[in-house]
């Protein structure tokens, strides 16, 4: 019947066995001793019991001269327990039993025959019955199981039975194909191994306990997949499983001592990192299920925890409806076990990680349902200075959609859970702030900031009034966020992003910023301080900020630059005065611009000082397509003793369109030329340009030659 549990040890059987023994011995109680007769015969036949058979059942013994006297028991077939196999051609030969009332017994009996899937045994067995307490023991010697060699001791009393079996560096791969009928491993699972085994079985009418205490050495085991695997793997084990109608309770205890595992993408070294398991449960075998009641954890530098819940070992998934408990995740071994292999692909794989982490996590059908994890003195450091965290500390509460549903449903009036964080220091990409707090709740897919947040940012801050995401990571994905720039220095930004060291400061408005249907939007103008004056960016559009080819739309004002803060960042030559900018129409597509019509013209009404260098003066006439003239100019006659030029005014504008620049001066000089310098006072400078179309890719390398060669030099 599909769920039987059929044991070996039932009393009907045990009774068998003893009938036999006691058959023998009260033969012997009285043997003939004429010496016509040497030896005598039992044909038994067959003989059936409850679940049991055996055939061609014969006992005999032989009277020797010596008073030695031989009892031989022999069975063609023997079935005891279907799912071991018959044992066939058994033979047993007990040399001077015992037949003394109420004691008859058979010391060093051999036993030999087929034993069904444990192979051809030949072995020695005692074996005693007591007639007047109704007892009956018996011990073997030199089985062999799986092989390595195995002893079973055990008694019967009318009360009840108990059996032990012991065995020595059994072969786990054969000792899986023993116990196939009762437990099967996944067929795309291999294993193999040695373990040194006492089991240890008692029951009455039928099996009430099994004790298991072994050793596993050598133990590995891998799937077709290559997603488990485990290296010479050793642990011990402590169970105990009592049977509970077609299930089993299960209460265990393992611990690792050496070996490595791997379970797709983790990794663990049980020798740098032993764990001990404790698990009370139950498996359910007609659906595959261990309810873990629970299990509790402890990996040494790692982790320390409990788990309940349900295990599916038939199901696709064999997480399902669990609540971890974690005592606390101690960094930076936790990191490294259960985090950094999911990194590996990423740049953030290399961290230097300390601090501790406790709280609980909770799966429904074996997706994540909910968090609440406490942090305590957590730091990490990435190795290539990409982002830094120190001593951060707080609390993380998460709902899934469902369980936020869920939640609303029960109690309308429950507060929403709130989140918060604080830490003394953080960078990322190069930028530092110092100390900072956070109150924020998150559930689902849904982000908010509770109340107006300052992220320190180098000496200044961002001043954080709304920030919020619903949504993320679905083409749905919505955003609104809005700030305030406080004052900070340009040399650390530009420290921090790699780019020439502009003077001055950073400060300026943020606007509400939109994110719906992957378009990011403003809901005003973009304000900005820097080099002296004003920038403004309004009609900024962003399409596809997160895809592969993200498209953006802006126009941009600056007012006022001062000049000589721009141009004494890079290698182009130094310009003193104030300078307007009007770009229109701006298109960059994958962060390159595709259109623009920009102008940039000296501020109308300045009455700073103007000043060009004779570096500036000629990568300006090569832009404009008159640096060959220019150059000579310069390189010639008294001009070449002067390191700056006054002028008027300056100005130039390219309007992009099909990768090409259709450029322009200030206002039109003779024919096609154009001012782009209209010098002033003496010695008089002009930089005349007379090139209007020029390929926009060969406009970009020039700008780039000239700023990593550092311009010309004249002599």
């Amino acid at each position: 019947m599909p769920g039987e549990r059929t044991f070996p040890f039932s009393v009907t059987r045990v009774r068998f066995l003893a009938t036999c023994l006691v058959a023998v011995l009260c033969m012997l109680a009285s043997p003939p001793r004429s010496s016509a007769i040497g030896a005598l015969t039992l044909d038994i036949g067959d003989v059936l019991g409850d679940g049991w058979n055996a055939q061609g059942v014969t006992i005999a013994f032989e009277l020797g001269a010596t008073d030695q006297t031989l009892v031989h028991l022999q069975a063609q077939r023997l079935t005891v327990l279907p799912q071991l196999g018959a044992l066939t051609d058994v033979a047993v030969v007990c040399r001077n039993p015992v037949v003394k009332e109420p004691r008859f017994s058979c010391t060093g009996a051999s036993v030999t025959g087929q034993f069904g899937r444990l192979g051809r045994q030949q072995f020695t067995a005692d074996a005693a019955y007591d007639s007047a307490r109704g007892t009956l023991t018996f011990a073997t010697r030199g089985l062999k199981v799986a092989g390595g060699p195995a002893s079973i001791n055990g008694r019967w009393l009318e009360s009840g039975w108990a059996f032990e079996i012991h065995n020595q560096a059994a072969r786990l791969a054969e000792l899986r194909k023993i116990a196939a009928p009762w437990f099967e491993l996944p067929a795309e699972l291999s294993v193999d191994g040695r373990t040194t085994m006492t089991l240890r079985l008692t029951g009455a009418d039928s099996l009430s306990v099994i004790e298991v205490s072994g050793k596993f050495a050598e133990v590995t085991a891998n799937n077709h997949a290559g997603t488990l695997a485990t290296d010479k793997l050793e642990f011990g084990l402590e169970a105990t499983l009592k049977p509970v109608g077609t299930d089993w309770d299960v209460r265990a205890k393992i611990q690792s001592s050496s070996g490595q595992a791997y379970s797709d993408p983790v990794f663990m070294d049980f020798g740098q990192n032993p764990v001990a398991a404790t698990l009370n449960g139950r498996w359910v075998t007609a659906s595959g299920l261990l309810h873990l009641a629970p299990l509790d954890v402890v990996q040494q530098g790692t982790v320390s925890g409990s788990i309940a819940g349900d295990l599916d070992f038939k199901g696709a998934s064999m997480l399902r409806d669990l609540h971890l408990e974690l005592r606390t995740l101690q960094f930076p071994g936790a990191f490294a076990t259960f985090i950094q292999p999911f990194l590996v692909t990423t740049a953030f794989k290399d961290f230097t990680t300390s601090g501790r982490l406790s709280g609980s996590v909770e799966l429904d059908a074996g997706a994540p349902a909910a968090f609440d994890l406490r942090l305590e003195e957590l730091s990490l450091d990435d190795k290539e200075g990409r982002l830094a965290l120190k001593s951060l500390n707080g609390r993380m509460v998460w709902l899934s959609s469902a369980r936020r549903a869920v939640a609303a449903r029960s109690e309308p009036s429950a507060a929403e859970p709130h989140s918060h964080l604080e830490w003394q220091s953080a960078a990322i990409y190069g930028i530092t702030g110092g100390p900072a707090q956070i109150d924020f709740a998150v559930a689902g897919a849904d982000f908010r900031v509770l109340q107006p947040t300052r992220l320190p940012v180098f000496d200044g801050g961002l001043n954080i009034s709304t920030l919020s995401v619903r949504e993320f990571g679905s083409p749905q994905m919505s955003l609104r966020f809005a700030a305030e720039l406080q004052p900070i220095s340009m040399p650390l930004l530009c420290r921090a992003f790699g780019w020439p060291e502009f003077s001055g400061k950073l400060e300026g408005r943020i606007p509400e910023v939109n994110l719906v249907e992957d378009m990011l939007s403003l809901g005003g103008d973009l304000e900005m301080s820097a080099f002296g004056g004003q920038i403004r960016v309004n009609g900024l559009k962003l399409k596809n900020p997160l895809g592969t080819y993200p498209l953006l739309n802006a126009n941009i004002t600056a007012r006022a630059l001062d000049l000589q803060a721009v141009t004494g960042t890079f290698e182009f030559g130094e310009i003193t005065g104030h300078l307007d900018a009007d770009i229109r129409g701006l298109e960059l597509f994958r962060w390159s611009p595709i259109k623009f019509d920009a102008r940039l013209y000296t501020t109308p009404g300045d009455r700073s000082r103007h000043l060009i260098s004779q570096r500036a003066v000629k990568n300006l006439a090569n832009i404009g397509g008159s640096g060959g003239g220019v150059t000579a100019v310069l390189q010639k006659g008294f001009l070449r003793f002067f390191e700056n030029f006054r002028y008027a005014r300056l100005g130039l504008s390219c309007r992009l369109d099909n990768e090409t620049c259709f450029m322009d001066g200030i206002e039109p000089q003779q024919g096609d030329a154009y001012y782009i310098v209209k010098g002033s006072g003496i010695p008089r400078i002009d930089i005349i340009g007379n090139a209007h179309r020029v390929n926009w890719n060969r406009l970009v390398s020039q700008l780039q030659a000239i700023q990593e060669s550092g311009g010309p030099v004249v002599r």
